[in-house]
């Protein structure tokens, strides 16, 4: 989801060790870590919901299937050549 570097992390673990505290930090990253993941989750099932709703797997199907069959068309228009 995120691209952090090397640099990145560094700083963002310097910031975090003078701003919260080289005794409060672990705990911090901890409780973090999992509320992003609760909020990933919460996207995920949200993100599934609309696409069930819209009926997003017809969709990808049907537009699979208009691709293959335009493929399957310049095949068969390449061999007639």
């Amino acid at each position: 989801m995120f691209q952090i570097g090397l640099l990145e992390i560094l700083v963002i673990l310097l910031v975090g060790i003078l701003v919260i505290g080289p005794e409060q930090l672990p705990d911090f990253v901890k409780t973090s870590i999992k509320q992003i993941t609760k909020l990933q989750n919460k996207f995920f099932a949200f993100r599934a919901s609309v696409e069930r709703d819209i009926g997003a797997e017809e969709l990808k199907q049907d537009i699979f299937n208009e691709l293959k069959m335009e493929e399957l068309e310049r095949d068969a228009d390449d061999q007639l050549k």
